[in-house]
């Protein structure tokens, strides 16, 4: 039976760690056709935080088509929070969603949910860079 449990719990970090490794495109919580803006934010966290710049309709359009292309990952351990350089993306019905290379996060009615995910310091770097302009 000892060996069955440790079998049965070895299994499961291992289902658990391959499915943290596998990269995909950021899945928003909302449908893409719902975001009614987004922002490059300054964030002390997904509370509390400075608009630097409102992307336009166009800008909007790239950004979404080039944000697709960085992939993310299944964040595992304690959440870090978002704070510093993030992306805010507004939905019609008022929540958004704050996200930085280490961490990402939901919020509704001023209720934050981490949602275990980040990508490569790099790559989000160079998009942000790209957008702030």
């Amino acid at each position: 039976m000892k060996k069955f449990l440790l079998f049965i719990s070895l299994s499961s970090l291992i289902m658990i760690f391959l499915t943290s490794c596998s990269a995909k495109p950021y899945s928003f919580k909302e449908p893409i056709d719902e975001i009614e803006s987004i922002e490059i934010v300054s964030a002390e966290n997904s509370l509390e935080f400075t608009v630097t710049k409102t992307l336009s309709e166009t800008e909007k359009e790239d950004f979404l088509e080039q944000f697709q292309g960085i992939k993310f990952y299944k964040y595992l351990g304690d959440p870090p929070g978002v704070h510093g350089d993030a992306i805010k993306i507004n939905y019609q019905s008022g929540v958004y969603e704050m996200i930085n290379y280490f961490s990402a996060e939901y919020v509704e009615d001023g209720v934050v949910q981490f949602l275990w995910k980040r990508c490569d310091e790099k790559d989000f770097n160079e998009l942000l860079e790209i957008f702030s302009e």
